[in-house]
């Protein structure tokens, strides 16, 4: 009875935390599904404000910079420092600053913003908040995309993002990688001037 109870417990201990049988040696594993993960090079692709200097109806971030890094201003329609930033950055553009950069703007709330509210105050001419550089307007629910494959992930555009407030000043490098994020409300000078000179030192890297 004794040995009995033995072999119980032995087979018992030797069980204990199995769920499910170890892969047998040159037996196939499920794969991972990257597009499930946030990849490490991204991209925002989404139509355009269809202007002259959207670039193209459709614009691919990453793809369509040319290596160099790229200034992402999320904005919203009805976002006074979105305002504030929009006009700032455009005014010192006009004067000659920061013309060397690239400078795309994001809507950022497409379930409650309708595009055409974002097109008025962003894509008016000769308006103070008019955004003289490509503006994107993502429809609500749409992924970030991979920038190595150019598919569209499982991820959503903004969790990608890391859920940018409006206003948010984001720097994401020539490949595609996330490199700096400011959420300073009111434009600053010296918030600009750092993201500026980070990627003039990207830009200069790859050149």
């Amino acid at each position: 009875m004794r040995a009995l109870l033995l072999v119980v417990l032995l087979l018992t201990t030797s069980l204990a935390g199995c769920v499910a049988p170890e892969p047998m040696l040159g037996e196939p594993m499920e794969p991972a599904t990257p597009s499930d993960e946030t990849p490490e090079r991204m991209t925002i692709v989404a139509p355009t404000a269809g202007r002259s200097v959207d670039e193209s109806p459709v614009l691919d971030v990453v793809a369509s910079a040319d290596g160099n890094a790229t200034l992402l201003v999320w904005v919203a329609a009805g976002c006074s420092g979105c305002h504030d930033w929009t006009e700032m950055i455009a005014t010192a553009r006009e004067e000659g600053n920061y013309t060397d950069l690239r400078v795309v703007s994001v809507h950022r709330y497409p379930s409650f913003e309708d595009a055409d509210e974002v097109i008025d105050r962003y894509g008016t001419a000769n308006t103070s908040t008019e955004a003289t550089w490509p503006l994107l307007l993502p429809s609500d629910g749409d992924t970030v995309v991979n920038a190595d494959t150019g598919e569209a992930t499982a991820v959503d555009l903004v969790d990608a993002f890391e859920g940018p407030v409006t206003p948010t000043l984001q720097v994401l490098d020539g490949e595609g990688h996330l490199v700096w994020t400011s959420k300073t409300y009111w434009s600053n000078t010296s918030v600009l001037d750092e993201a500026a000179t980070l990627m003039r030192s990207l830009n200069e890297a790859v050149a």
